[in-house]
């Protein structure tokens, strides 16, 4: 409806004193000015937001409310100039000047009261503060690019959201906090002085988490000095006049607190800051829940991969993992010409520790083998149980001299290590079949010469070495 036809005088003196009663309790600013961009009127919602005295205004330039005096000029030749233009093709964005000097952005509708000539008496131009929605748009856009960035981490995601922040609340400090018991410790921080720095702790009570954690919600204060906190302990102890902060939940239970201040007073917190602060700490505990749930998941593949290859009694490596071994070292041994010894283990007796003592006392026979070994071998060396008491030692680059040296440690060392059972010592003795590889092998071939070595041993008495035939020159 044309503003025209809501007044039925439309001479300028007319309307100037009609418009005050009007517009002067609606909750935007409303400037009406001539033709000549004078300003006719303001309503007080005007005079708040700039920050001038109606007689301030009133009969000056409307241009010395923007903050680039060009914007003026440029409006006139905008649709929000234009009478027929779509009403929703008329609302702009300008950037306006507070007395003070500080500038904001006004979503601004310009509407002209015309006389029944079609000429312009006066143009109404409204104006809403949309500075704290553009920039809340501005900083969700900004948290939504952090936090799908496939190429952060989550501690650079978390820095990248404590400067994002700083910036938007304008609070230098930003810290994210975990809390146990009486102890907050700060993971990660933005300190422009660098005081606070990752792995520092406070006491809880003392710092102003205390008042977030406790009550699970947002917590703002913006002038502490004059507020309930002022005798606070980290008022009194570091003199942070503004704060910030949201309880962050990982799995519905309190983890500890994203947090932002200064130890200047600033502005109170809008309505859009406090959900912000919030959405930021939802954030950082679905994201520490996700890391958790990602590593209980490795850990657990981890756990089934170690008992894919690993023999349950003893930890030794199992048969199957064991065979793609020596593939693979059998592979490697003829591409660079290393040597290869390679190890078939039997128990002496062992079916009689079965029958006399019970499975138990093979058990322990098997523990304590497995045990020896591992003080005895080097990281290179693989060993995993074959099957039943037998057990395959791979030893790469070892000579033939290096093997025997080592096996013989080892059966002098088992023979010292025997338990009691029923009242009997029981000793531990092996037959161990030696075989060093040789190009044209492959894994059945040096592990039936390592087979047959130790079958020689035991038909030889047991508890000895046996190399296995034509491998000598190895030495």
């Amino acid at each position: 409806m044309p503003l025209t036809s809501v007044f039925k005088d439309t001479s300028l003196s007319a309307l100037s004193g009609v418009l005050p009663f009007v517009f002067a309790n609606m909750d935007v600013a409303v400037i009406a000015a001539d033709a000549e961009h004078r300003i006719a009127m303001v309503n007080r919602k005007a005079c708040d937001m700039f920050g001038y005295d109606e007689v301030e205004l009133v009969g000056q330039k409307a241009r010395m409310l923007y903050a680039d005096p060009a914007d003026a000029i440029e409006l006139q030749g905008t649709d929000s100039m234009d009478t027929d233009a779509d009403p929703e093709d008329k609302t702009v964005v300008i950037n306006y000047r507070r007395k003070s000097g500080q500038s904001f952005d006004g979503e601004t509708l310009v509407a002209p009261i015309d006389s029944p000539e079609r000429q312009n008496l006066l143009f109404l131009v409204f104006i809403r503060d949309v500075t704290h929605r553009l920039a809340t748009e501005h900083t969700l856009s900004q948290l939504h690019t952090i936090t799908t960035s496939r190429e952060l981490g989550f501690e650079e995601r978390i820095d990248a959201i404590l400067r994002l922040g700083t910036e938007h609340f304008g609070l230098p400090i930003g810290v994210f906090s975990h809390i146990a018991g009486d102890t907050c410790t700060v993971m990660r921080v933005i300190d422009p002085d660098g005081v606070l720095k990752p792995g520092m702790t406070f006491r809880f009570a003392e710092i102003y988490c205390s008042h977030v954690y406790n009550v699970d919600d947002v917590r703002g204060f913006f002038h502490a000095g004059e507020s309930e906190i002022r005798s606070h302990p980290c008022y009194i102890n570091f003199q942070l006049e503004a704060y910030l902060g949201a309880t962050i939940f990982v799995d519905g239970e309190r983890y500890g607190t994203l947090n932002f201040s200064s130890p200047e007073p600033t502005t109170p917190f809008s309505n859009q800051d406090i959900e912000l602060v919030r959405l930021f700490a939802q954030w950082v505990g679905h994201e520490l829940a996700r890391r958790a749930d990602v590593q209980k998941l490795e850990e657990a593949r981890l756990e089934l991969e170690v008992r894919a290859r690993t023999d349950a009694l003893t930890g030794m490596f199992n048969r199957r993992y064991m065979e793609e071994r020596l593939d693979a070292e059998l592979d490697r041994s003829r591409r660079y010409g290393n040597t290869l010894a390679v190890v078939l283990l039997d128990f002496d007796h062992f079916k009689s520790i079965n029958d006399q003592y019970g499975h138990a006392a093979g058990d322990v026979a098997l523990e304590l083998f497995a045990d020896k070994v591992r003080e005895l071998s080097r990281a290179t060396d693989v060993t995993a149980r074959w099957g039943g008491e037998e057990f395959l030692i791979l030893m790469p680059e070892t000579d033939l001299a290096g093997a025997w040296n080592f096996l013989e440690r080892l059966a002098d060392s088992l023979r010292t290590i025997g338990f009691t059972r029923k009242g009997q010592r029981i000793t531990l003795t092996m037959s161990i079949g030696l075989a060093i590889a040789r190009s044209d092998d492959d894994r059945d071939t040096v592990v039936n010469r390592a087979d047959e070595a130790m079958y020689r041993a035991k038909s030889s008495g047991r508890n000895r070495i046996c190399l296995a035939v034509g491998d000598e020159h190895y030495g």
